[in-house]
């Protein structure tokens, strides 16, 4: 079944639905999102941001989506937190879309599949295996899932000049967590495939649909290289590899325009 409707308008619009599931008396400015946005998916990524950019509530969202005002010097900035896995962040992504956010930089987290990627270190997708749902709905099956030039350039200078190590190159997205089955990680580790996490492939998708340029930093949180799980969830390396991470994402910020 193909479901691309290239020329489908949809009934239910991200607008429409904020509005209804967010405070009906306040206005549709109460709503606004900075053009530039901070996506991350983990509470205490939030909160660190939220610190480092001296956060505010943006009060309109509350109760429905965790939203807050940064601010990069003089420049105001979105940060906000997604749920886990495609179809809920890309949700986010086309709300903060329809109230002003014109750009956007996602970090999260992933699953090694290389011995050489190891846990804490950063990965920067250059494309995204589309083994999830949502990704085909935003774009043709036959069209790659990849980040935006620009975005991924900024990243990937802002490591170096830091001289914090990258990984480039492929990721895989599912939406399956526990179908991330030995034979399939074999078969993507013979092609390339640097690790497996659950939001770029639909996110890029979204992104070159909507001209809507993003890009995205994961740390490498768990390994799966050798066939059996190896969690690393608390371990220094992890811990070290977030820090930079976040260090480098405000930068980017900065610098997105």
């Amino acid at each position: 079944m193909d479901f691309f409707d290239p020329q489908g308008e949809p009934l239910v619009t991200p607008r429409a639905l904020v509005k209804r599931l967010t405070r009906p008396s306040l206005g549709v400015k109460a709503r606004r999102a900075e053009a530039c946005a901070l996506i991350c998916v983990i509470p205490p990524d939030l909160r660190a941001f939220v610190k480092r950019l001296h956060g505010e509530p943006v009060k309109a969202w509350q109760g429905f989506r965790e939203v807050y005002r940064g601010y990069h010097g003089a420049k105001k900035v979105t940060i906000a937190r997604a749920p886990f896995g495609a179809p809920g962040c890309v949700a986010l992504a086309e709300e903060l879309a329809s109230f002003g956010m014109q750009r956007a930089l996602f970090i999260g987290y992933c699953g090694s599949l290389q011995p050489e990627v190891r846990a804490g270190d950063i990965v920067c997708p250059t494309q995204a295996v589309r083994e999830e749902g949502t990704s085909f709905h935003y774009l043709p099956s036959d069209i790659p899932a990849q980040p935006h030039p620009d975005i991924q350039k900024l990243i990937v200078d802002c490591l170096q000049r830091r001289k914090v190590p990258c990984h480039e190159g492929t990721i895989w997205t599912t939406d399956a967590i526990y179908r991330e089955t030995k034979g399939k990680v074999e078969r993507y580790q013979k092609e390339g495939v640097l690790g497996v996490e659950m939001e770029l492939a639909a996110l890029f998708a979204f992104g070159t649909a909507k001209k809507i340029p993003i890009g995205g930093i994961l740390v490498v949180a768990d390994e799966l290289a050798t066939g059996r799980w190896r969690p690393r969830f608390f371990s220094p390396r992890l811990i070290k590899g977030v820090r930079r991470a976040r260090t480098a994402a405000v930068e980017i910020l900065g610098e997105m325009g």
